[in-house]
C-alpha cells in the first residue's frame, strides 16, 4: 500500500515523523503532492501551545501543491486536472449555511480546517500541508498558479493577499493616499508593496531597532519612510511628515497593545484604523475611544483574505517585477519563525 510520510505534532513542541496510507480518492475529492507550505505565526503558536488545536494534528495550511488524483466531479468543479499547480485555501466550507450563501464563506461556522482543526484520528488523517501527500475534501477551495511564479514565490501568495484584502478591499488605500503600516514582518512588508500598487503617495513602515534588515527590505519594497518605533516618537514623526494631517489608512499588524494605542493616534480626521493583528484572549488592550468618536475614525478588524484577493495576488505575482524583494520576504518569513 502506497503511504506518505508526515510530520506529526504529537503535543506541545513535540514533532514526530509518521506514516499514513494515501486515500482512496472518490468522485469528489482529491489528492494533493505537496509541493511547498508556508510557516504561518499560528502554527507557530499551536505548535508552542499558545493556541488550543486538537491533537495530534499534521499542521500546514498555507499549501502549495500538484494534483496527484482527482474525482470526476472535482476536477469539473475546480477546472484542474491531474499535474496541475494549485493552491489551496486553509479551510473547507460546508457551502450551506448563511455565510456561506452571503459570499462570506470564509466565515461558514460548520468550516474544516487544514493544519489546524482536523486531526489525524479524522480519516484519512492527512488533512496538513507538511506532510508528502495531502487529502483535498469536498467542497474544498482550489486556485490554479501559473507555472511562471516559482515556489518560493508562490508560498508567499497568502500574506500579498492579506495584503490586498486588508488595505484595499478594507483600507480602500487609492491613489494620494498616505499610509502607515505598522509592523515590519512578512505581513507588513507584503501590505508595503500593496499599498505602493495601490498608488499611495507616502508609504510609512514602522518597526523596532531589531528589525533594521526588516525596514531596510520595507524599503526596497517600496516604503518612502521607515521609522524606529522604540527610538523616536513615531505619533510626531509621521505628524511632520504628513504635514499635521497624519494618515489617511494605517494598518497595524503588530498584535501589540502599546502599537496599537499609537495606531489611533497616526489616523487622520476620518480616516481609518485596520487592525490586523492579534494580541491573544488574555490581552486588554486600552484604545482612546472618545479620540475615535471625535474625528469619525473608523476601525476595521481583518480575518484572512477571500478567493478574489488570492487571484489579484496570484497576477500580481506573476507580472511584477519584484523577484529579489519576494525572495527576501520569504527568508525573511523563514528566518523569523525559526
Amino acid at each position: 500500500m502506497a503511504t506518505a510520510t508526515a510530520a506529526v505534532l504529537e503535543g506541545v513542541e513535540r514533532l514526530a515523523l509518521r506514516e499514513f496510507p494515501l486515500p482512496t480518492i472518490g468522485p469528489d475529492d482529491a489528492l494533493l503532492r505537496v509541493e511547498m507550505v508556508g510557516v504561518c505565526g499560528t502554527d507557530y503558536h499551536v505548535f508552542d501551545g499558545t493556541l488550543a488545536a486538537p491533537l495530534p494534528l499534521i499542521l500546514g495550511h498555507e499549501i502549495l501543491g500538484r494534483i496527484a488524483a482527482i474525482g470526476e466531479r472535482a476536477a469539473t468543479r475546480y477546472g484542474v486536472r491531474a499535474g496541475d499547480r494549485v493552491t489551496v485555501e486553509g479551510s473547507v466550507p460546508c457551502w450551506a449555511c448563511e455565510a456561506c450563501l452571503t459570499g462570506s464563506y470564509r466565515f461558514c461556522a460548520s468550516k474544516r480546517g487544514y493544519g489546524l482543526r482536523m486531526p489525524i484520528t479524522e480519516p484519512p488523517a492527512l488533512w496538513g500541508a507538511m506532510a508528502e501527500y495531502m487529502y483535498l475534501a469536498p467542497g474544498s477551495v482550489v486556485h490554479r498558479v501559473p507555472e511562471s511564479i516559482s515556489a518560493a514565490v508562490a508560498i508567499v501568495g497568502g500574506i500579498v493577499a492579506n495584503g490586498i484584502q486588508w488595505l484595499r478591499r478594507h483600507g480602500d488605500v487609492s491613489v494620494g493616499d498616505t499610509v502607515v503600516i505598522q509592523g515590519a514582518g512578512p505581513q507588513g512588508l507584503a501590505a508595503t508593496m500593496v499599498a505602493r500598487e495601490s498608488g499611495a503617495a507616502q508609504v510609512i513602515v514602522t518597526g523596532l531597532a531589531r528589525d533594521a534588515g526588516r525596514l531596510a527590505l520595507a524599503r526596497e519594497l517600496g516604503a518612502d519612510h521607515t521609522l524606529v518605533a522604540d527610538q523616536e516618537d513615531v505619533v510626531a514623526r509621521v505628524h511632520s511628515l504628513t504635514g499635521g494631517r497624519l494618515a489617511d489608512v494605517v494598518l497595524d499588524v503588530t498584535g501589540s497593545p502599546q502599537a496599537i494605542q499609537a495606531s489611533v493616534q497616526l489616523v487622520r480626521r476620518q480616516g481609518t484604523l485596520v487592525l490586523g493583528g492579534l494580541t491573544g484572549k488574555a490581552t486588554i488592550t486600552g484604545l482612546p475611544l472618545d479620540h475615535l468618536v471625535w474625528n469619525e475614525i473608523r476601525l476595521q478588524g481583518v480575518y484572512t483574505k477571500g478567493a478574489d484577493a488570492i487571484a489579484a495576488a496570484h497576477h500580481f505575482l506573476a507580472t511584477r517585477g519584484h523577484r529579489y524583494p519576494l525572495e527576501r520576504l520569504r527568508q525573511e518569513a523563514e528566518r523569523m519563525l525559526g
